[in-house]
């Protein structure tokens, strides 16, 4: 595994940068999604009961 990084036992800054990056991207994106489905969630009335 260690040459699939690139033959060092270090990954390259550039590599773990690009990676914190992207985690971060996709942990916003998963709570911004959260948030705005529980927004339209609580924002349509409740239908009215029928008998």
């Amino acid at each position: 595994m260690a040459s699939w990084l690139g033959g060092s036992a270090d990954p390259d800054p550039l590599t773990a940068l690009l990676v914190i990056i992207l985690l971060v991207r996709f942990i916003l994106w998963a709570g911004l999604g959260a948030f705005i489905d529980g927004r339209l969630a609580r924002r349509q009335p409740p239908k009215p009961k029928e008998d």
